[in-house]
């Protein structure tokens, strides 16, 4: 187990730091020191691990170890704690947009989820938005200034308008953080909270419907689940093969997934299960 050489508390957070810049004995290739302003704070979903209480510790050791290939991030944040790996001055390597600004002009927290609903996955979530708010605060930033990694994945590839939009808009390459985007509005609002608790601006958080699209289901019995993805759990079953609207989608992998308009979950838009009229 590692030892952090100092621990604070950032907005109610646990933060035990361990910087790579001080523990690299394997000799892993750093990201630069920032310079450029700080433009955002990006958010990412990384995997809860089985058998594994603190989380955090463990990605940050297999950071140090060379295990995480060339990913970089400022925080690991699971439902205990956030291990910091490197300085709030330092660039990224987490948005996958290169020298862009993803990379180069935000500060990065992967909060460790799993599929499955829970009191983990609530308090993880809960403490990834006291630490961005702490984040957005101290920089003078708003929940504006929010992004996900799929926002630079869209930007990477040349595409403007609607922050919101981009930031859930499915992507080819990566859908993240998947246990976020689905609830974006609410988590923006969550983090627009906490920021006006510290004092700071509060912005006005709205949620946007998509125009919406109707399907037919041909499945029998078509699980309602509470979040994108077979892992989430079935909250209902649809057997009445009728008309639904949809209203937000998600890709989990391969598969897309649509929000029900009526606000009782997703379900799968698979050619087996729905027809899209």
């Amino acid at each position: 187990m590692l030892k952090a050489d100092f621990v604070s508390c950032m907005n109610g957070v646990k933060v035990c730091r361990y910087l790579l810049a001080d523990h690299n004995p394997n000799g892993i290739t750093l990201p630069p020191m920032r310079k450029k302003p700080l433009i955002a704070v990006t958010i990412h979903n990384t995997e809860d691990l089985p058998r594994v209480e603190d989380d955090g510790e463990q990605y940050t050791r297999a950071t140090v170890n060379g295990n995480m290939r060339t990913v970089r991030t400022h925080f690991y944040v699971d439902d205990l704690c956030a291990w910091q790996n490197l300085e709030l001055e330092r660039c990224n390597w987490t948005c996958a947009d290169g020298s862009g600004p993803g990379n180069m002009q935000t500060i990065a927290i992967e909060c460790i989820m799993s599929g499955k609903d829970g009191e983990e996955n609530v308090k993880a979530r809960d403490n990834a938005a006291r630490l961005a708010a702490y984040i957005l605060h101290k920089y003078g930033l708003t929940a504006n200034d929010l992004r996900t990694h799929t926002y630079w994945l869209h930007t990477k590839d040349g595409k403007t308008g609607d922050a919101d939009k981009l930031c859930t808009m499915p992507h080819t390459y990566k859908t993240c953080p998947y246990y976020i985007i689905p609830d974006w509005q609410r988590f923006k609002a969550q983090v627009n909270a906490y920021i006006v608790e510290l004092g700071g601006k509060a912005v006005e958080v709205v949620e946007k419907p998509a125009d919406g699209f109707k399907v037919r289901v041909l499945d029998v019995a078509l699980n309602i689940r509470s979040a994108p993805g077979t892992q989430s759990k079935v909250v209902g079953v649809i057997t009445d093969g009728g008309i639904y609207t949809i209203v937000n989608t998600a890709m989990v992998g391969k598969i897309e997934w649509g929000r029900l308009k009526s606000g009782a979950g997703w379900i799968s838009l698979g050619n087996k299960y729905v027809v899209k009229l």
